[in-house]
């Protein structure tokens, strides 16, 4: 089956850029692969914004933030298990897509999203779009750096790439 991939670079994924993907997939009869990557060096940003979101949204970014900590620290286990525990929450924030019809796989991971977009697409060759959830935490990061990551991520992506600006 095809796949359509949304990349959220960042947190949680926009509105606008989770029904896009929702409706893509429901017309072109394709399930969506949902791909959060967190960045390593905003995670003091990210906190800043749990703070102010729900407490459901805060558990699952807490956990995520925390298994990327210690992935790094060298302790995979605890990390794989944190990581579950994010993906099981985030499921549950996701069954508007299976109400709609789409079946929906969720995947984190810590990094950058030039090199893991690239890396997940070449290990899942169903992917036919990538949807592109550009990271923007208060306006942390600034547009040449937005397009330098879009520039990287186009040049070597093997599928078409569409990106959502709320």
């Amino acid at each position: 089956m095809k796949k359509v991939l949304l990349t959220i670079d960042g947190m949680t994924p926009d509105q606008k850029a989770f029904h896009y993907a929702v409706a893509l997939c429901k017309r072109i009869k394709a399930e969506l692969n949902i791909f959060q990557i967190i960045r390593p060096r905003y995670y003091r940003k990210y906190m800043e914004k749990i703070r102010k979101n729900a407490s459901l949204v805060r558990r699952v970014v807490d956990s995520a933030m925390v298994a990327a900590t210690f992935a790094e620290a060298g302790e995979h286990e605890t990390a794989l298990d944190m990581m579950a525990e994010a993906s099981k929450q985030i499921e549950q924030l996701l069954q508007e897509s299976e109400k709609a019809g789409v079946h929906c796989r969720f995947s984190i991971k810590s990094g950058d999203p030039e090199k893991e977009i690239i890396e997940y697409v070449n290990d899942h060759r169903d992917v036919i779009l990538t949807i592109y959830d550009a990271f923007d935490v208060n306006g942390t990061v600034d547009i040449p750096e937005k397009k330098s990551t879009l520039a990287k991520i186009k040049r070597n992506l093997s599928v078409p790439l569409v990106t959502v600006h709320s």
